[in-house]
């Protein structure tokens, strides 16, 4: 898969998710919806990209596009191990 096919597989994603959540909650009140999404997320990408990576942090890190220390620090904040 090209990385433009990519991208937009993975917006596509995110847009129905974000619409199924709306549908759900409906009319429940919620705020702070950019924080919310960003911690649901981080956690996961961050311990799937380890997975996919085979635990090894340097490829795990360029991979994400961060440094291998954010990537540690992230780690520890999640209690990735």
């Amino acid at each position: 898969m090209n990385q433009n096919k990519s991208n937009t597989f993975l917006r596509e994603f995110v847009s129905q998710a974000m619409r199924d959540y709306f549908e759900k909650i409906d009319g429940y009140p919620i705020d702070k919806v950019y924080n919310l999404v960003i911690g649901e997320v981080e956690k996961p990408l961050i311990e799937e990209t380890i997975k996919y990576c085979n635990r090894n942090q340097t490829k795990a890190s360029e991979l994400l596009g961060i440094s291998r220390g954010t990537l540690r620090k992230k780690m520890k904040q999640y209690n990735i191990k």
